[in-house]
């Protein structure tokens, strides 16, 4: 499992708050990251393989944390398994879909939809490729070195309110916070999204942890 860790720094060019705190992006991936530890830490019995946690620095500066692991792996890439990466989980309440970034490329697909039909959730591909987001994000290095990723998160579908909420939720925060010093922490935030998504996460790895084969490219 993989998470970012930094963000921006500051901006001595802006006037009044200048600190890029990156609550949501990606303070929320972190804080699953170690949720979703915790839950392997007490798991009974322990997973049959070994599991990893990791939180990259410099992804913001071009993936550079992860590019370092991948080409300086703890453990040789030909044994692992998989990378399922959490950037910028949606604080947008619980919705009907999983919005599945790396859609189409191995049988993770399959896996993570497993786990979404669990919540009675539907899984959907990236509705915005032009944008790179998954070139933007460190699973990316795991990709281009064979080792097969997931990386996903809350679709826009929202129970309360639907499409039209999710995507108006989801425009106020890229226009508004979004890789800017407002990204910081609100008290009031939903997170049952983002719980939904970590026991979908914890679903797939708790299954990859006690088989013995490898997920298959597409």
């Amino acid at each position: 499992y993989s998470a970012h860790w930094d963000h921006l720094g500051t901006d001595p060019n802006l006037k009044g708050d200048r600190i890029f705190n990156g609550a949501i992006d990606n303070g929320t991936g972190i804080a699953g990251l170690l949720e979703i530890a915790e839950a392997f830490a007490h798991q009974e019995p322990p997973p049959q393989r070994t599991v990893m946690f990791i939180a990259f620095t410099l992804e913001e500066g071009g993936l550079m944390g992860s590019r370092y692991y991948t080409t300086h792996p703890a453990f040789p890439l030909d044994k692992t398994v998989a990378d399922i990466n959490m950037d910028a989980l949606p604080i947008l309440g619980p919705t009907k879909d999983i919005a599945v970034i790396s859609a189409g490329q191995s049988s993770l697909d399959d896996d993570i939809r497993e786990a979404a039909a669990a919540q009675n959730r539907t899984i959907v591909p990236d509705e915005t490729p032009e944008k790179g987001f998954f070139f933007r994000s460190d699973q990316l290095n795991f990709a281009r070195l064979g080792v097969p990723v997931l990386y996903a998160r809350s679709g826009l579908n929202l129970v309360d309110g639907g499409e039209e909420a999710g995507r108006k939720a989801y425009a106020d925060y890229t226009a508004n916070r979004y890789h800017k010093p407002a990204d910081e922490y609100d008290p009031t935030w939903d997170f049952r999204g983002v719980i939904q998504d970590l026991e979908a996460f914890y679903a797939v790895g708790h299954k990859l942890a006690d088989e013995t084969t490898f997920p298959e490219w597409k």
